[in-house]
């Protein structure tokens, strides 16, 4: 009886895995997705025109908060910078 369950509950169990492969994928499609995040913000923010004191805050608060420093200088930094001529 005890064969029988354990055959049933590992069947169950790989009918529902999607296996290595694809959480392997995902995971290298989400940390690129990350980088290319973090990167594009950190060269946002390098090349604006806001005072030194203020891109070394903004330096640290994107690379101390992975994600939501990115999202926040995106979301409250970005908009206090003024459009260069």
């Amino acid at each position: 009886m005890s064969d029988h369950l354990a055959t049933t509950l590992n069947l169950a169990h790989d009918s529902i895995s999607m296996g290595p492969g694809i959480l392997g994928l995902l995971l290298i499609a989400v940390s690129a997705a990350y980088l290319i995040f973090f990167l594009a913000a950190l060269v946002d923010m390098l090349g604006a025109r806001i005072g030194c004191g203020a891109k070394i805050l903004w330096f640290l608060v994107i690379l101390s908060l992975p994600f939501l420093g990115s999202l926040l200088w995106y979301v409250v930094g970005r908009k206090t910078v003024e459009p260069r001529a």
